[in-house]
């Protein structure tokens, strides 16, 4: 199982519990992984759990970006980028994002 496997498992326990913030935090560190990961795999339904999590408890986007961390080679400010594009759908922005990245 994936580190974004894993982290969307945990984040969907704390959902399924009530503890939205929890859940939020999990599901951001599932995106996250998903792009710092060898499969760069589009994390769709990560996006929808955010988002609809997002709107419950009253966050903005600018608020939500300040709680992306990234663990692996992409930087936070990357995440951010592929968050942001990943909400408004906007694919071009992801594969530049992801072109312009520099793994070690």
């Amino acid at each position: 199982m994936t580190n974004a496997a894993q982290y969307f498992k945990l984040a969907r326990t704390e959902e399924v519990t009530g503890n939205e913030c929890a859940a939020l935090l999990l599901y951001l560190s599932s995106f996250c992984a998903s792009y710092n990961s060898d499969v760069k795999a589009y994390p769709c339904g990560t996006i929808a759990k955010i988002r609809n999590i997002q709107n419950r408890i009253s966050l903005s986007d600018l608020q939500l970006m300040e709680l992306v961390h990234s663990y692996g080679p992409l930087t936070d400010a990357e995440c951010q980028k592929l968050l942001s594009y990943s909400i408004h759908g906007c694919l071009s922005g992801i594969k530049t994002t992801l072109s312009g990245c520099v793994y070690g």
